[in-house]
């Protein structure tokens, strides 16, 4: 048998002339990386967060008052800030508990300085949000508060921001808010809390009913606890305002 001639498909080499242009001349497309200048090249900027301004001074610490009064978790949670920093924000927050109840102006600003401190901490931003809140700051409120829950996703943070919701004239989005709530994660205090700020969203939209059905439930019976005195007059409230 005859064999048949190979065929190369290679194509042949073409003779190219190199380019008389220098590498200053050419287009900047047509520049090799190496070709280029320094200043030809765009600086890589790191976006930064917006800075936080301090507009008020820090309000005084109670005298007394170590910061080694906040629970062990709590003050574990401080333990990545500078030392200075951690001793005077855990001061601040102990004031903040302190007057929380009874003088919500004073533990505002507290918790303002503990914010500006350490504001990537959820602890630190959950307790200055609560604290605006008391204070009738509904907006400063519900950014401390989302900060919050946005830094640790704590269920127990919902029930707040729906009550600034709710404190800012939109109650139906103060219960779109509940409804997010995993409410197998509370723990009671939490659960009662989240059923109050639900049940006067309710009433704020004129379904006195379904805030008794809400407020129905096995922690009612409890007398003893912290919350249970609140807990008791929103469901007296709850029934009146249902005519029973």
């Amino acid at each position: 048998m005859e064999k048949r001639n190979e065929r190369s498909f290679s194509r042949p080499a073409r003779d190219r002339k190199p380019s008389d242009r220098k590498p200053s001349d050419r287009k900047p497309s047509d520049r090799k990386p190496s070709d280029r200048k320094p200043s030809d090249r765009k600086p890589f900027r790191k976006r930064e967060e917006p800075r936080r301004i301090r507009k008020f001074s820090d309000p005084e610490i109670p005298e007394g008052i170590t910061g080694e009064e906040l629970e062990k978790r709590e003050r574990y949670q401080l333990t990545g800030l500078a030392k200075e920093n951690a001793d005077t924000v855990a001061k601040h927050l102990v004031a903040l508990s302190m007057f929380l109840e009874t003088d919500p102006e004073r533990a505002y600003w507290h918790g303002q300085s503990a914010s500006f401190r350490a504001g990537r901490l959820a602890l630190v931003r959950e307790r200055a949000g609560i604290a605006a809140l008391k204070s009738g700051r509904f907006d400063v409120a519900q950014k401390e508060l989302k900060a919050a829950f946005r830094i640790s996703g704590n269920q127990a943070i919902l029930a707040y921001i729906a009550e600034t919701e709710r404190s800012l004239g939109n109650p139906r989005k103060g219960l779109e808010t509940i409804g997010k709530v995993d409410q197998s994660k509370l723990k009671d205090a939490e659960e009662v809390e989240l059923r109050i700020v639900s049940a006067a969203c309710r009433l704020d939209l004129g379904q006195p009913d379904a805030a008794v059905v809400t407020l129905t439930c096995k922690q009612l019976n409890n007398k003893e606890a912290v919350w249970s005195e609140r807990l008791q007059t929103a469901y007296k409230n709850a029934l009146t305002a249902a005519g029973r």
